[in-house]
């Protein structure tokens, strides 16, 4: 009954770890990369020295196959960048979940894990899906070895296209706690993006999607 309810909804929960609040950034998108039809963008937080991520690509898939793996948490190791595990934790309806994920950090550094809470809309006249991520508290006990993120926001936006074809973005910002390399964050704010595009691209066009 969980999984017919986790694939009937929207599910979507995320493992990022970098930056901060996203929304009101106020300085200018520059694209970072531009490979495969993807393109990825990096933004400065206004009063903060910390960047943030958008990715858009263009899929020939629908909306409801993109939607369908969104809605499968067991696909999530699959094309969720570094994405350890990931469950739902309360169905609250088709249109709000809360989930558990956890995030595979590279050595030395230890995983990260956050409850996510996802909110779906829908415009009635152009279909577009949103799909709007805030961090939560509680609900599940601290991990061994593991960081919890409490200071993550981000989207999904699905946009139908007149030809068929169905627009993608996803950003996002997040505030990982602990240390992590300079280096590592500038690769990360980079790859994350890029590669979940990528693989979600790869997912939607499997037939228990279609």
């Amino acid at each position: 009954m969980i999984d017919r309810r986790i694939r009937q909804s929207f599910f979507f929960s995320l493992f990022m770890f970098i930056s901060a609040p996203i929304f009101g950034a106020e300085s200018p998108w520059y694209l970072e990369r531009e490979e495969d039809n993807i393109d990825v963008y990096i933004a400065t937080i206004k009063g903060s020295a910390v960047k943030t991520f958008r990715g858009v690509v263009t899929v020939d898939s629908s909306l409801k196959s993109v939607l369908s793996v969104i809605a499968d948490a067991s696909s999530y190791p699959r094309w969720l960048y570094h994405c350890k595990s990931a469950k739902m934790i309360n169905f609250v309806s088709y249109n709000e979940v809360v989930s558990h994920v956890v995030t595979d950090m590279p050595w030395p550094l230890v995983d990260r894990d956050t409850i996510i809470q996802s909110i779906k809309t829908q415009d009635r006249s152009t279909k577009k899906v949103t799909i709007k991520i805030v961090s939560k508290s509680g609900m599940v006990g601290n991990l061994p070895n593991t960081i919890r993120i409490n200071n993550i926001s981000g989207l999904w936006e699905l946009t139908p296209l007149h030809n068929g074809q169905l627009k993608i973005l996803f950003q996002m910002s997040v505030d990982p706690g602990g240390t992590i390399p300079k280096w590592l964050v500038n690769s990360m704010l980079i790859d994350i993006p890029f590669y979940t595009l990528s693989n979600l691209r790869q997912i939607a066009k499997e037939p228990q999607y279609q």
